[in-house]
């Protein structure tokens, strides 16, 4: 059974700091509102409930910038992207990869699966209004104001200043029914909403437990009209970007590309289920978190103009504390490079020039060479080539 060619390129810039969902610990990473515009987008008060998630993206750095704050990506793998100074054969004990059997159901992609994607590319293009003549609805994205109060004392980072906050009921995460309590009411309404903080509440323990008043405006509604799509939509819009001319072409090649990342990922996951390893070393993983620890610094100077320990401690966070929360999936993606290189090892499968040209297709892959290093760009190749191996010999149930 043959797998599908991801057509995407590297799937992420950094494998594991893509699975940190944010800093704080305690999954209650709130600041006051005067944090909020110090740290920027950092844009957390004391009602919202969940954590603060920045998005992890591309640095914005030029790619071919080389420059001593670039996080060294390649940490642990030398230019063929293999491990260094490592006895791969004994750490790792492989399955019967060439006999997987994996679940049909985990590959399989539904229509609904295509539609979201094409949703999400058309969301880009919408054109979006401030509603003010209609009542809020559930899943309505509405603008508020509001100040809290406790026993009508005003407590601080429970106001947004009247500078105004974006919440998506039923998305957004506040505390107790903050958000649910909007519903009914019309933009240009003030009122009182009534919550009680968790007990414990771990960003503010002064609030664990009790009940409070915000006195709430609801400013508008913003509705967002999604273009059509249409091949002429997609010809003006996305030639460039996806290679389609057409509204049927574009619908093929994202059903492709998510079966593609469906395969992928069933196969990884069979694989570090039956897996067993005598050891991780610590010296790979601490590679790796510390490549991400520098991501991070270099991501919050960039677009915060902050040093990490500044940006860290409105979390209440020191570098340990990241350090111990990026462990676990440093551990894993350990893993992941630990079995594609004894599976390589095994097949014989060898990175070379030829290998990059299939995997990037017409794409210039020397600027992600020079950006991440040989080493890192070869090794999620590698990672790749041994996903659609095991997927041709796979059985589906």
């Amino acid at each position: 059974m043959k797998m599908r060619k991801c057509s995407g390129l590297l799937a992420a810039v950094l494998t594991l700091s893509l699975a940190v969902s944010g800093c704080g610990t305690d999954g209650n990473s709130e600041t006051t509102a005067a944090e909020s515009e110090t740290a920027a987008e950092i844009e957390t008060v004391a009602v919202e409930d969940g954590s603060s998630e920045t998005t992890d993206s591309e640095t914005g750095e030029d790619s071919s910038d080389t420059s001593s704050d670039t996080p060294n990506y390649s940490a642990g793998l030398d230019d063929d992207g293999n491990l260094t100074d490592l006895d791969v054969a004994s750490l790792v004990t492989l399955p019967d990869y060439k006999n997987a059997v994996l679940s049909q159901s985990d590959v399989e992609v539904s229509d609904d699966d295509v539609q979201a994607e094409i949703d999400e590319i058309l969301e880009s293009y919408g054109e979006t209004a401030e509603v003010t003549d209609r009542a809020v609805e559930d899943g309505d994205t509405v603008n508020i104001d509001y100040v809290g109060s406790i026993d009508g004392v005003e407590f601080d980072g429970g106001s947004t200043e009247g500078a105004g906050t974006d919440v998506t009921i039923g998305e957004t995460s506040y505390i107790d029914d903050f958000l649910e309590q909007l519903i009914g009411h019309t933009p240009g309404e003030t009122f009182d909403v009534e919550v009680t903080f968790p007990d414990p509440y771990e960003s503010n323990t002064d609030l664990s437990g009790k009940d409070a008043v915000f006195e709430t405006t609801i400013n508008y509604i913003t509705e967002t009209t999604l273009p059509e799509l249409t091949d002429e939509f997609v010809a003006e819009n996305l030639s460039e970007s996806y290679g389609c001319s057409t509204a049927a072409e574009l619908t093929a090649l994202l059903r492709e590309d998510l079966e593609a990342n469906a395969q992928y990922t069933a196969v990884w996951e069979y694989l570090l289920e039956n897996s067993t390893f005598s050891e991780v070393p610590d010296s790979l993983v601490e590679d790796l978190i510390q490549v991400n620890v520098d991501y991070y610094a270099l991501y919050v100077s960039t677009y915060y103009s902050m040093e990490l320990e500044d940006y860290l401690s409105y979390y209440s966070q020191t570098e340990d504390d990241l350090r111990e929360e990026l462990r676990e999936s440093a551990e894993e993606v350990a893993e992941r490079y630990l079995i594609a290189q004894a599976v390589a090892d095994a097949e014989e499968l060898v990175i070379d020039d030829a290998a990059l040209t299939e995997y990037f297709g017409d794409t210039d892959y020397t600027d992600y060479v020079d950006y991440y290093g040989s080493g890192y760009v070869k090794m999620q190749v590698r990672i790749s080539q041994v996903a659609s191996l095991i997927y041709e010999t796979a059985t589906l149930e």
